[in-house]
């Protein structure tokens, strides 16, 4: 268990104490997420920051990607035949 003091500024921004950080990996641009429980229990919750390039391929797609050209193509299929449909309502 680490213990460790923290203090609150004038503004409310709250310190954390750099033992807490580093035993959290917690950086800048994280964020805390602050719960209050009826008999003033206070937790705090550390959501962390993920970078983008951290994200790549977590999704997978539902169909291969054609390429740049390919897809600016059915783009502009797709965007005529709405616009022909939008035509024959009027």
């Amino acid at each position: 268990m680490i213990n460790a003091t923290g203090r609150v500024t004038g503004k409310g921004q709250v310190q954390v104490p750099k033992e807490i950080r580093d035993a959290l990996n917690i950086s800048t641009g994280d964020e805390l997420i602050f719960e209050l429980a009826s008999d003033k229990t206070f937790l705090v919750h550390v959501r962390n920051r993920r970078r983008l390039s951290e994200l790549a391929g977590i999704l997978t797609p539902k169909q291969p990607f054609l390429g740049i050209e390919e897809e600016e193509e059915a783009t502009k299929r797709m965007v005529a035949k709405q616009a022909a449909q939008r035509l024959q309502h009027e």
